[in-house]
């Protein structure tokens, strides 16, 4: 039968003396799994750091199509994007930023890696503007294209009140034909009864 025991180490730390003092073996071993688990808390920060930068910059260029596609304004597009792709930058930055004043001086302090946030933040600028670059031209194409159609067609329909249709045309001619036969009647009339008047 297997009986559980507890450690000899920890039994002699627990019956230590009231003076409180570890031994130096377990002294450097706290302080080493201390490190470690430092250590791995960092490295998990930075990845996860890094996986939120990549989820912004895909979803930047996703929301701005997305949006597109919506018929959403261009100026929410672009600010929409901008501020999705900047977010991690922006973290970075804020989070190693302090400033602080008193009535001496004032001073500001970037952190110890700036240069991480400042990368990021050119990196989400870039992927902002190249996402948002193909749409904004796409759009200036199709007002440029539509102002160029409605050009034609004023012009077009100018060009169709100086040069009647063919209709048009004979039902005008038609109308000055019967309007000068009406006339001519009137006319022919008026002289056969003056005739008649002096005869």
């Amino acid at each position: 039968m297997l009986t559980q025991s507890t450690p000899p180490d920890l039994d002699s730390i627990l019956n230590e003396d009231d003076d409180g003092q570890l031994p130096g073996e377990t002294i450097r071993y706290l302080t080493y799994v201390e490190n470690k688990l430092y250590a791995d808390i960092q490295a998990r920060k930075r990845i996860d750091s890094g996986l939120l930068f990549l989820a912004c910059q895909i979803s930047s260029c996703s929301l701005s199509w997305l949006l597109f596609n919506l018929q959403v304004t261009l100026t929410i597009i672009q600010v929409s994007s901008a501020v999705v792709s900047l977010l991690p930058g922006l973290i970075d930055v804020g989070d190693s930023f302090s400033f602080s004043i008193s009535s001496d001086s004032w001073e500001f302090n970037l952190g110890q890696k700036p240069l991480i946030g400042i990368v990021k933040l050119a990196i989400g600028g870039a992927v902002s503007f190249s996402g948002t670059s193909k749409i904004t031209s796409e759009i200036i194409q199709t007002k440029q294209a539509i102002a160029q159609t409605y050009q034609e067609i004023r012009s077009s329909e100018g060009l169709s009140f100086q040069l009647p249709d063919m209709g048009m045309s004979l039902l005008i001619a038609l109308s000055g034909v019967v309007l000068l036969g009406i006339v001519k009647k009137f006319s022919t009339t008026n002289n056969n009864q003056e005739n008649n008047i002096n005869d």
